[in-house]
């Protein structure tokens, strides 16, 4: 059979086993033959889209539960596609990131679209599309948690593997009524995991992007330096070329007509200077005064304002018979501590004898 005439659930299946041959595969990501692997899984997800779209599976108006049991793990395409981009080595890596973010992006707005998102998936992309601030223990608690939840994930897909007889989300029997129920649950697990590990390469995405732009600012900037100086250099070398052998000329003209430097000079004011040394203090001079300085630190928040009076005693009602004989213990308390350390009984310097 030729992949023009394979069905949609043949060629997802064909590039979903490319997938996870490459997840669980030793070669060097670099090599050859693991991004042959990926660039073929691509074109069989990018196929699988294409087939997606002309069968018109999925409607914006239907929920999950409208989705047909078969068709329920189609929509993970938009996710292989883009951890695959990830997983691409190329010459132009941002234009990879960028594709895959798009693809992830896609995968997320399905999976709200037909209500597969929980609130807690809601709620955590929320916060790394806003970058709200969390102190550092929320962070390190909501990553443990998180941990937790994609090692409990992955139990239950290798459960669901052991049951069904099956390596991927795909079921290749005939689906009974018992038998559909569990795949059901099977594919939304699997859809659950997705969401879950698209959130966190999103993180890591948004952190890499900005830094290969700066990268390639920088280096066309260097670029463009690079040929202004090389540039000024031939101009000077054919317009502006001093003669070696008058240029140690102590004698001579410091320039010719035309401007050109006949010989190493430095632009100075001797006189200046010399004064500046000699009519200068001894010591450093202050920059500010003491009420601009005191001014600044007070705008630091080095210097604290009011407090300096002593809270007042409160006084316990002369209806509350609890804080009255509370108040009297603390008092008795405090007279027999003093009666059994006597002031200077533990200055040992003081004693004498």
């Amino acid at each position: 059979m030729s992949e023009n005439d394979a069905s949609l659930a043949q060629v997802f299946q064909r590039a979903e086993t490319l997938f996870l041959d490459i997840q669980k595969s030793s070669l060097s990501s670099t090599s050859e033959e693991f991004q042959s692997k990926v660039n073929e899984s691509i074109r069989g997800f990018e196929r699988s889209g294409i087939m997606v779209r002309q069968l018109s599976l999925f409607s914006e108006n239907e929920f999950m539960e409208d989705i047909s049991t078969k068709d329920l793990r189609f929509l993970l395409t938009e996710y292989y596609l883009g951890e695959l981009f990830l997983k691409r080595v190329s010459k132009d890596r941002l234009a990879d990131l960028t594709i895959s973010k798009e693809h992830f992006d896609h995968f997320l707005l399905q999976c709200e679209t037909h209500d597969i998102l929980t609130a807690q998936d809601k709620k955590y992309l929320e916060q790394i599309t806003t970058d709200a601030p969390r102190d550092a223990a929320t962070r390190r608690g909501e990553k443990i948690a998180r941990f937790k939840r994609e090692k409990e994930m992955r139990n239950q897909i290798e459960e669901f593997n052991k049951v069904l007889g099956t390596t991927s989300s795909g079921y290749e029997g005939e689906l009974s009524s018992e038998i559909e129920d569990q795949y059901r649950d099977f594919v939304l697990l699997h859809l659950q995991y997705a969401i879950f590990q698209t959130m966190e390469q999103l993180v890591g995405i948004q952190q890499e992007i900005p830094m290969l732009k700066q990268i390639q600012e920088r280096k066309a900037a260097e670029g463009s330096g690079d040929s202004r100086i090389a540039g000024r250099a031939n101009e000077d070398t054919r317009d502006a070329r001093v003669d070696d052998s008058r240029i140690w000329n102590a004698t001579g003209p410091l320039m010719d007509p035309n401007g050109r430097p006949l010989r190493p000079f430095v632009i100075t004011n001797k006189r200046a200077e010399m004064m500046a040394g000699v009519f200068r203090p001894g010591h450093s001079l202050p920059t500010m005064t003491i009420e601009e300085y005191l001014h600044q630190e007070m705008e630091r928040g080095n210097f604290l304002s009011g407090g300096t009076e002593e809270p007042k005693k409160k006084e316990p009602d002369d209806n509350d018979e609890e804080a009255i004989n509370a108040e009297t213990i603390k008092a008795r308390n405090w007279d027999d501590f003093k009666d059994d350390n006597p002031k200077g009984w533990g200055n040992k310097g003081g004693r004498i004898g």
